[in-house]
């Protein structure tokens, strides 16, 4: 029996994160690119929107999946990226929607999006920083 592991067996958690996250990236690009072709030929409103719903389940399996297989320390620093994310995108959020309420300008599913998006990276920043 040979004593040396498969290449399988020695790939990290982040690179086998890497590789789900860009596969389920490039499907969501590819699959956004049809939407929006089917849409301007005049093919349904919302729904080839649909079709970009099988990326989006592969990148939160990609998050969900390295967090489950990451060590203890990585596990906390994913954990507290999430937690300052959510402290900074949740209120910036609730304001967007409290302004829209009482007249404000509308404000577009994407934009919320970006600012939680946005305190994910600023929570990872500070992670990354803390536990240097």
């Amino acid at each position: 029996m040979s004593t040396e592991q498969s290449p399988k067996t020695t790939r990290t958690p982040h690179f086998r994160y890497l590789t789900r996250f860009s596969i389920g990236m490039v499907l969501y690009i590819v699959t956004l690119f049809i939407a929006i072709a089917i849409r301007n030929e005049g093919i349904g409103t919302w729904q080839p929107g649909l079709l970009t719903l099988p990326s989006v389940a592969i990148i939160a399996w990609a998050v969900i999946a390295y967090y489950r297989e990451s060590d203890e320390f990585v596990q906390r620093k994913l954990g507290e990226s999430f937690i300052v994310g959510f402290a900074i995108g949740v209120p910036v959020v609730l304001v967007l929607g409290l302004l829209e309420t009482f007249g404000g300008p509308h404000i577009n599913g994407m934009v919320s999006f970006g600012v939680l998006m946005t305190g994910w990276l600023i929570g990872s920043i500070v992670a990354g920083i803390r536990y240097r």
